[in-house]
């Protein structure tokens, strides 16, 4: 009898084991955490999930977001997705993930995503996902897989490719006899060194000139245009081993910086004061060897600005209704090319109940159907995949192309050139987000200081560093 039940007991866990096994192997609620396939393990998306799009009250969004909801299900039949759509801000989805309130996926910003994966351990790795699907992340700008991953593992499928380009007054360059940049940049020959010399024969100062112009406008303060200088030397400003930043003990980091300084006290650069923190943006003084620009007109006395695909329809039509012929240029190259590129995208929420499901809905954005569903055959987007940016057009639009009209045309090349070159665009994409409010504390402010004779940037570098860098220790021992 004892034996009979001991049997039975014996079949009965074997029965249960097999079962857990089938389901570890079978069922979408299967969670990796090496980011390596089990054997014989296929995920097989299906049930409900729900998706947090955060956007402004744009119908363009509304209907990108949407078409590319029922392209996925089409390709998931099974799976049912609710998408919320709500303009919340920052701190009110923050405290909807802290308290685990949100949906399967999240649609973030680069600035986002190590501060969630990395701090808050807030997002599922997607890269046991990526193998399960097939997804070719060979055919996706490395950028765009770069700010989406912390620590080597993928957390974000980016949506879009948006790197720092320049606008510029073409009538301003012709009336100076300049070869067009746009050319030069064709040629290989944009360089940071012949930049600062359009930008000295652009300059116009004298009041008895007809036109007074300056060279360029750029926002030095702001992160993704001071961070490739931080790196355009060969420095490394940040390390994630050793916990610290590094922006006097690197003078390569340094020579960076003093770099901007240097150019902007050359007087050929309008400098334009950005708040990136509580502290207030400190202007340029105006002495009597030191123009501000401050009154110039950014379409028709400012040559050079630095801006994005995304404000493109807004600047051009700007430059069109003052009658300015104008086009686009790649942001010229340092000694080490560095140009600062942002993106957003969607990520998988840690707590979710169905990561297979949530895991193709994200991941079917690195995809060329999700691109075009997403992104629409209007344009919108620069798209994150080089098959669809270099050999389809559609997202060339609304102005005329320079490859079919060189003349009119404008220079569409500019937004997907040397991606290469290729850094992050937000300090926070790669430090503490208490460690990134101190650097950017000190960055927006360190040109004025040290132009205007506040503070040296040697000197605002070094309490700089010394104050990061303390709060990075207590970080990683508290």
């Amino acid at each position: 009898m004892r034996s009979t039940k001991r049997t039975v007991k014996t079949v009965l866990a074997l029965v249960i084991a097999s079962v857990l096994v089938l389901l570890a192997f079978g069922c979408n609620t299967y969670v990796p955490q090496e980011g390596t396939l089990p054997e014989n393990y296929i995920p097989q998306p299906d049930g409900k999930i729900k998706l947090n799009y955060y956007i402004a009250s744009n119908e363009s969004l509304k209907k990108a977001i949407n078409d590319y909801v029922r392209t996925f299900q089409q390709k998931y039949p099974d799976v049912t997705v609710k998408t919320e759509l709500s303009t919340k801000s920052k701190e009110q989805v923050a405290a909807e993930i802290a308290a685990k309130t949100v949906g399967d996926v999240l649609f973030l910003f680069e600035s986002d995503v190590y501060n969630y994966a990395e701090t808050q351990h807030a997002l599922m790795n997607l890269d046991y996902y990526v193998e399960a699907y097939g997804i070719d992340l060979s055919n996706v700008f490395s950028a765009m897989i770069d700010m989406g991953t912390v620590s080597g593992k993928l957390y974000m499928a980016t949506c879009n490719y948006n790197h720092i380009i320049y606008y510029y007054n073409k009538d301003l360059v012709k009336a100076a006899n300049l070869i067009d940049p746009a050319e030069l940049q064709a040629m290989g020959q944009w360089d940071w060194e012949t930049f600062k010399e359009y930008c000295k024969a652009l300059t116009v100062t004298d009041d008895s000139a007809d036109r007074k112009t300056v060279g360029a406008a750029l926002r030095l303060g702001y992160s993704a245009e001071y961070i490739p200088f931080l790196e355009g030397f060969g420095g490394q400003w940040f390390d994630t081993v050793e916990k610290k930043v590094s922006f006097v003990s690197d003078e390569r980091v340094l020579k960076g910086v003093t770099e901007m300084c240097d150019f902007v006290r050359s007087n050929t650069c309008k400098y334009y004061a950005v708040t990136q923190s509580d502290q207030a943006a400190k202007p340029v003084r105006k002495s009597p060897s030191q123009e501000t620009f401050s009154d110039y007109n950014d379409q028709n006395q400012v040559c050079f600005r630095a801006g994005e695909h995304d404000n493109m329809v807004t600047i051009g039509k700007a430059y069109e209704q003052a009658g300015i012929d104008w086009d686009v240029v790649a942001v010229p190259a340092l000694p080490t090319h560095k140009v600062g590129t942002g993106c957003s995208g969607f990520a998988v929420f840690n707590g979710t109940k169905n990561p297979a499901a949530a895991a193709a809905l994200a991941l079917t954005i690195l995809t060329e159907e999700g691109q075009l569903a997403y992104h629409g055959q209007e344009g919108g987007a620069i798209p994150n995949m080089k098959s669809l940016a270099y050999n389809n057009d559609y997202w060339r639009v609304p102005f005329a192309d320079r490859k079919d009209d060189p003349e009119n045309g404008k220079n569409y090349d500019a937004f997907i050139s040397f991606p290469e070159a290729d850094t992050y665009a937000f300090v926070e994409c790669v430090i503490p987000p208490e460690v990134a409010s101190i650097v950017k504390k000190y960055m927006q402010n360190v040109v004025p200081d040290d132009v205007n004779g506040d503070r040296s940037v040697e000197n605002t570098l070094t309490l700089m560093e010394a104050e990061a860098n303390q709060k990075w220790a207590a970080i990683y021992t508290g």
